[in-house]
């Protein structure tokens, strides 16, 4: 077996941890499967769990959605990879939890789950969003539906 060549160098271990804090390899993993869906959609219909369905509420008008990473917090769990919703130009949702990093999880698995659904497409770095059929699907989905567990993101204005 052969050790990759960039082992072997300082700056092949340097450019790798780079990429590890800013969360490079989830995030292409993401993108890599909501591509997959825009060549082969998936054959069903997969029941989107709440988190999944409140993000799509969330982002009916605006159609982005980006994933962010933050590493020079000081807790682990303020710099997990979390779910950023754009509802308007001036305010957006951020699914992330301090005190609860379950939350964090829950949406990014949520996120996952439109990756895999075909309602979301990557677009540049970190950032994403609905797909036609996902739009279509977030115009479909009721607020008051997802309006507790909405109340778990925090407000961002701008």
């Amino acid at each position: 077996m052969n050790l990759p060549s960039f082992i072997a160098s300082a700056t092949g271990q340097a450019n790798l941890w780079k990429d590890l804090t800013h969360s490079v390899p989830t995030l292409a993993a993401l993108a890599q499967l909501a591509s997959n869906r825009l060549v082969n959609p998936a054959s069903n219909e997969t029941e989107l769990s709440i988190e999944a369905r409140t993000i799509l509420s969330i982002t009916r008008k605006r159609g982005i959605i980006e994933l962010k990473s933050n590493n020079t917090e000081f807790e682990s769990a303020q710099r997990m990879l979390a779910v950023y919703v754009e509802e308007s130009v001036d305010t957006h949702v951020m699914f992330r939890s301090r005190t609860e990093p379950e939350i964090t999880v829950r949406f990014l698995d949520g996120f996952r789950q439109l990756c895999d659904a075909g309602l979301v497409m990557h677009q540049v770095g970190g950032e994403f969003s609905l797909t036609s059929k996902g739009f279509q699907q977030a115009k479909d989905i009721p607020s008051d539906e997802v309006s507790e567990v909405a109340a778990l993101g925090t407000v961002l204005s701008f």
